[in-house]
């Protein structure tokens, strides 16, 4: 897909996102707002009603509420005047709100609690209520499953329900309010009930959520818009860049690009430019340069390159016949030297002394290559290298520990096939150096300094096997290894120093360590 579709969708789809979150929480808010404004209305509509309500002619028609009261007795008080005064009255409540209440009432309590008797109702005079049954006038109303009216009738005072009551009557699920229509608590004159059905209000919800929906598609579609807008306008510069790299590669470099803005794409348009410039400059002169280099390149001997690099560091070099001597401040120094060697050396045969010889410095060779260390060179028995030279690096004391460890696992490994067996005895010091190229003919790199006398003494006074190292080695890993405390080292002119033996096992495993655990000597002593 293109990077301007791409846009498109992704603006697209975070604001449908954004919309449908918008809209699910509209819709959660619209309902909560408007189920609590409708319960508020509702309870405003009973206790204004209750005020309309004629308190003469409820008092004549509570009189007549008697448990021995037939339907037809029922019907005739229906059709006198003070019931359908209360008639009249219920149905101007319910007009009030004719979308949200559906039923009025006036209910007095009786000698039974639990079941009062109906005074009016709003519906009892309706022109589809002239059956005898349909009275509602002395007929009971249980509120053993209405405990709102019952509260109401028991305290006397007003009562506005929260949640959703089952009418066993009617059979809906309803919200209602009750106000007392005089007496005290426990002596209530009669309740004035206004319900509103659940479909009533579901019916009003459904039309504010459907709003809600519609806003939010609307928000949607305009979203749309100005993801394809912002696509098209965020995507013109970088396509215009697109086609000038293209015209860029096929040669062209007199192509350029308008930079209309001061923003990041703007720069990238500027230096777009200056490349081209660039590129087309070096196109002008692009033979020449090749046929000077060429001729230069064959001047050279890549072999004798080679062998310069085997000799001293790819860094290091002279200029106007001047040796280059650099300092380096934070270097680590590497002494090894082998135990048995000069025994070997008087049974072997000098072929089979050299082979022993290269097979292990070899190994040494490629250590100190995987690890970017620098060899310093061989004497005898002994192998120096040291890393942080001549490049310096952060983790030249990690990076020679390493190299160590590795060291007396392979003589380890060679140990068991000579006769007699070698063993290998290493030193580290860190500090700083001085290094460079010594002499004209055969030269060499070098190292000097206090760094490299204190490591060839570690070494020295090590033991075999072990890896012997000073305090300043100590203080660069001790987060790393463990060490064991060793006798201090006397050396001349200065007072005594610390020193450590490195134990292989790692206090943190580092990306490299994979040596096996050797907490005694490699070789048998």
């Amino acid at each position: 897909m293109r990077l301007r579709p791409k846009l498109i969708v992704a603006f697209f789809l975070h604001s449908t996102l954004v919309c449908v979150l918008l809209a699910v929480f509209l819709c959660h808010f619209v309902n909560e707002r408007r189920s609590a404004d409708f319960r508020a209305r509702l309870g405003g509509i009973t206790h204004l009603g209750a005020k309309l309500i004629d308190r003469g002619a409820f008092d004549e028609l509570r009189a007549k509420i008697s448990k021995d009261l037939d339907g037809a007795d029922a019907r005739a008080v229906e059709r006198s005047r003070a019931y359908r005064k209360l008639s009249e009255q219920l149905n101007a409540i319910r007009n009030a709100e004719p979308e949200l209440v559906r039923f009025v009432y006036i209910v007095a309590p009786t000698e039974d609690p639990d079941h009062p008797r109906y005074v009016a109702d709003a519906d009892a005079l309706s022109p589809d209520s002239n059956d005898v049954d349909a009275s509602s006038f002395n007929k009971q109303s249980p509120v053993a499953a209405v405990p709102g009216l019952k509260r109401a009738l028991l305290d006397c005072e007003m009562v506005v329900e929260t949640e959703y009551v089952r009418d066993p009557i009617f059979n809906v699920d309803s919200i209602s309010a009750y106000v007392p229509l005089g007496g005290s608590k426990g002596n209530c004159a009669g309740i004035l009930g206004v319900d509103v059905i659940d479909g009533d209000m579901q019916a009003v919800l459904a039309a504010t959520r459907t709003l809600a929906i519609r806003a939010s598609l609307v928000v949607m579609g305009l979203a749309l818009i100005i993801s394809v807008a912002l696509g098209a306008t965020l995507t013109r510069p970088i396509l215009t860049l697109s086609a000038m790299a293209r015209r860029l590669a096929g040669k062209d470099f007199t192509v350029r690009t308008a930079i209309t803005s001061q923003d990041e794409i703007g720069q990238l348009g500027l230096h777009v430019n200056a490349m081209a410039d660039t590129l087309k400059q070096h196109s002008e002169n692009l033979e020449q340069l090749v046929r000077q280099r060429m001729s230069e390149l064959y001047a050279k001997t890549p072999t004798a390159e080679r062998l310069l690099l085997n000799v001293v560091p790819a860094a290091t070099g002279e200029q106007d016949g001047e040796v280059v001597i650099d300092r380096y401040d934070k270097v680590s120094v590497l002494f090894a030297d082998f135990i048995g060697f000069n025994r070997l050396s008087l049974r072997a045969t000098p072929g089979t002394l050299l082979t022993v010889q290269h097979q292990l410095f070899g190994i040494f060779d490629r250590m100190a290559e995987k690890h970017r260390l620098e060899k310093v060179r061989t004497i005898g028995g002994a192998y120096i290298v040291v890393a942080g030279v001549p490049q310096p690096t952060d983790d030249h004391a990690l990076a020679v520990a390493r190299m160590a460890l590795e060291m007396l696992t392979e003589v380890r490994k060679f140990a068991n096939s000579q006769e007699p067996r070698l063993n290998i005895r290493i030193g580290i010091h860190t500090g700083p150096v001085v290094a460079g190229v010594v002499g004209t003919k055969r030269f060499i790199y070098d190292l000097w300094g206090d760094t490299v006398n204190v490591a060839s003494r570690v070494e020295s006074r090590g033991f075999p096997g072990h890896i012997h190292v000073t305090e300043a080695v100590f203080e660069c890993l001790r987060d790393v290894y463990r060490f064991e405390s060793c006798k201090p080292l006397e050396i001349k002119g200065k007072r005594p120093m610390p020193t450590y033996r490195l134990s292989p096992d790692p206090l943190v495993q580092t990306p490299g360590d994979s040596w096996p655990p050797m907490r005694q000597s490699i070789v048998k002593p």
